[in-house]
């Protein structure tokens, strides 16, 4: 008989590329309700800045009310029809939902549909703050200082926005699934605890055995 944290580790390692493939192919619907909160949110925070933001697939649109002038100046409300619009890739942000499913998916439980629900409610504010400062990077950053100077910013709000923008898309999505899995299985945990100090004692065991 398999031991629980090997069984857990083949677990995962079977279960993420079905996940993942699965959240890859359902993108255009459970990121719906992430750009549709992120579009009504810029529509009463910044109306001025934002005119829509949609979802075409697995890609986020966005419109912006700055355009491109005469003079190839960028101003707002655009002139003509000449409006800047941006597409960005939410994906890049949103991997923590298959991760999740994964781990929940590899522990041994009764309740894991209930686990993966109420993981996902979870999740969704998480993505939500990724979203919503990938699009204020968007602004700051490619339309540029037209949106500065309209939202008066200054270096501090600049260098908070990139840094909360790096920090949703390579650190949030990937801490946020373990620590969900964490507080839901604290139990599996235990059982494993025994287990995995085993491990690392049998290693360290190793190491001090192989130096002179």
């Amino acid at each position: 008989m398999k031991k629980p944290l090997h069984q857990f580790i083949l677990g995962v390692v079977i279960w993420f590329p079905i996940t993942f493939f699965i959240w890859f192919i359902t993108a255009k619907f459970h990121l719906a309700p992430i750009a549709w909160l992120t579009d009504q949110l810029f529509s009463f925070w910044m109306p001025e800045a934002v005119m829509w933001i949609k979802l075409d697939h697995h890609t986020l649109v966005l419109a912006s009310n700055f355009g491109e002038n005469a003079v190839g100046q960028i101003t707002s409300p655009p002139t003509g029809e000449n409006i800047l619009g941006f597409h960005t890739n939410p994906l890049i942000y949103s991997y923590g939902l298959p991760l999740l499913y994964s781990l929940i998916l590899a522990t041994p439980d009764k309740n894991k549909w209930l686990k993966m629900i109420w993981g996902t409610f979870f999740i969704i504010p998480t993505e939500l703050f990724s979203m919503v400062f990938s699009v204020l990077k968007t602004l700051t950053f490619d339309v540029g200082s037209a949106f500065q100077q309209q939202q008066l910013l200054n270096q501090f709000d600049i260098d908070s926005i990139a840094i909360a923008y790096q920090a949703g898309s390579l650190i949030i999505p990937m801490v946020t699934p373990l620590i969900i899995w964490v507080a839901m299985h604290r139990e599996f945990l235990e059982r494993l605890a025994p287990q995995i100090a085993s491990r690392l004692g049998s290693n360290a065991r190793k190491v001090s055995n192989s130096l002179p």
